[in-house]
């Protein structure tokens, strides 16, 4: 009975120590490393793969990060085929261990087909859906809800305390979405035309009244010909454009030669695809986007 008494104990310690250990999340983009971590606390351990400042377009994991994600219990994509790759991931994840594409509760913003001209490729064309839904406080607010119950399902202990941080984080984005709702109106509603340096900002424009007008398409990464630039420049022309913006990170050769060729105001860089740095925050990043849009765009004020 004492023998017995002793393995018995000997194995609820064991499963203590199993249940301590915390979740293994995969992200595939740094605001989802943010978002694991802010949602999960010390009840995850996060493998950032994509680096901030890294173009999530032209991403393709190496074998090395493959391997490592053998080693995980969840994976956090931004989803809405932002990530091509996720078949080749999947295929290297152990059995039943998922990918999570935290974009996928988000309404989807389609291509303008007033914007065909700027496609980047047939994949992105025009009627394709915009996977940038993050520029959006309000879409990733509800991507927040979501992932904190796909949280709570995998660490059904600790429930209470997801669905608290969860609330506390709704929160913060509800504040940051009024925010930046507040400073936007300082840019009246004849300018609230967005000529930036590919498609990244539908969902953005969508939510705070803007027209999206992108150089060239999703990706960002080819040349607009010739004739793609001087329809650019009319355009620009017609509709009295006060400013254009290039990308941190981006690559901004169409719309220099844009500003170069109209004389038109170039705004401060936009961050559109990713972070620039560790320290760069989602509010930081939405922040910025608005003080450079407002500066740009907004009415002078008065003294």
């Amino acid at each position: 009975m004492k023998r017995f008494f002793t393995s018995f104990c000997v194995l609820c310690m064991f499963s203590t120590v199993l249940l301590a250990e915390p979740l293994r999340v995969a992200t595939l983009h740094p605001l989802l490393t943010e978002l694991a971590q802010t949602l999960g606390g010390e009840q995850v351990e996060v493998l950032s793969l994509l680096p901030p400042n890294a173009n999530p377009h032209s991403f393709d994991p190496k074998p090395s990060e493959l391997t490592q994600l053998q080693q995980v219990n969840l994976v956090l994509a931004m989803g809405k085929n932002l990530e091509p790759y996720l078949d080749r991931i999947k295929a290297n994840l152990p059995a039943g261990v998922n990918i999570y594409e935290v974009g996928r509760p988000v309404p989807s913003v389609v291509i303008d087909p007033r914007n065909a001209t700027f496609a980047c490729c047939p994949r992105h064309m025009h009627g394709a859906v915009d996977p940038h839904w993050w520029q959006s406080p309000q879409a990733m607010r509800r991507a927040t809800r979501h992932l904190g119950k796909e949280l709570e399902k995998l660490l059904p202990e600790h429930k209470a305390v997801i669905r608290e941080r969860t609330r506390a984080h709704m929160d913060v984005l509800a504040e940051l979405d009024q925010w930046i709702e507040g400073e936007l109106n300082r840019v009246p509603k004849r300018q609230r035309i967005l000529v930036t340096a590919h498609a990244a900002f539908g969902y953005f424009c969508d939510v705070y009244g803007f027209q999206a007008l992108p150089v060239k398409g999703l990706a960002g990464d080819q040349s607009a010909t010739p004739a793609e630039l001087g329809e650019s420049i009319e355009i620009l022309k017609e509709n009295k454009i006060r400013a254009v913006f290039p990308e941190i990170g981006g690559r901004n050769h169409n719309i220099h030669a844009l500003q170069e060729a109209t004389g038109i105001k170039l705004g401060e860089p936009l961050l559109a695809d990713n972070i620039n740095s560790e320290d760069t925050s989602y509010v930081d990043m939405m922040k910025h986007n608005t003080n450079s849009i407002v500066a740009a765009l907004g009415e002078k004020e008065t003294p």
